[in-house]
């Protein structure tokens, strides 16, 4: 990514060493459940095939994964691998962020294999109908790339990473209502969507953004500290125009979708 009005960012590239070593965090539970059986029945072989030797962490409590990438010497893997949904990765995310190497754990490579029940990342990043298997082919490739974190902090001073989007109010309801859905999989957001539209309420709320030019640290190589509590004097509230421009560009993102338009790349390991 780059900041508004600033230069475009070069691209870099690397690629995984061969042999490969490749740390695997599995979660048994998420989505459907399947996630360990398809790992041995498509996932597996291929990593055979590419000389990708993986060890096979399975969590067993939420925040597993997030302790064990926090704690753990990493020296000895050359990539994480998730094999879980989108709430898995946000652990490894979150657990590697509160290191305190964190500047080197955040080089390491990272992959998504979608085992959840949403799916996002990887299906932002993949547009094929074999999705678990084209995803583990690009690992099987090994190349990498950067991608982009975003930063929340809340008001209680929670500091939170995270690299798809952040949810609040009625969305964020949904997803967490629907957890006792997941045997059903995708299906579980379409029952909760219809449970809570049933008995709507409504949500309030101020949004409000902090311009890029005036984000404290914004050239700064480290992670910006977070904003304070309340809204210093650089908080722009958002005006009704500006909420009907952002609404105008999300209908053009929706309508390129629509047009099967590849808006982002197609790799599925990548370097935070």
């Amino acid at each position: 990514g780059r900041a508004a009005g600033g230069p475009r960012r070069s691209v870099s590239y690397g690629l995984l060493p061969r042999p490969c070593r490749a740390l695997v965090l599995l979660n048994p539970l998420s989505g459907p459940g399947l996630a360990l059986k398809d790992f041995q029945a498509v996932v597996q072989p291929m990593l055979a095939e590419a000389d990708i030797a993986p060890t096979v962490f399975v969590t067993e409590r939420p925040q597993h994964a997030h302790e064990k990438v926090r704690d753990e010497d990493l020296a000895q893997w050359d990539a994480l691998v998730v094999m879980s949904g989108d709430g898995l990765l946000h652990e490894v995310v979150n657990g590697l962020m509160e290191r305190r190497d964190w500047e080197t754990a955040v080089k390491k490579p990272l992959c998504i294999l979608p085992g959840g029940s949403g799916n996002a990342l990887a299906a932002s990043i993949n547009h094929y109908q074999e999705l678990l298997t084209n995803c583990a082919f690009i690992l099987c490739k090994g190349l990498h790339t950067q991608m982009d974190l975003v930063s929340l902090s809340t008001a209680s001073g929670k500091r939170l990473f995270s690299f798809l989007s952040f949810g609040w109010g009625f969305i964020s309801d949904v997803d967490i209502a629907s957890e006792k859905y997941r045997k059903l999989g995708n299906a579980r957001f379409t029952v909760g969507t219809i449970q809570h539209l049933a008995r709507l309420r409504v949500y309030q709320g101020r949004l409000s953004y902090l311009p890029v030019d005036a984000a404290p640290g914004a050239e700064r190589d480290e992670p910006p500290a977070p904003v304070p509590n309340g809204h210093p004097k650089f908080f722009c509230g958002v005006s009704s125009e500006e909420k009907a421009r952002y609404w105008d560009y999300y209908q053009v993102y929706l309508s390129e979708r629509s047009l099967g338009i590849q808006i982002l790349p197609l790799w599925a390991v990548w370097h935070i």
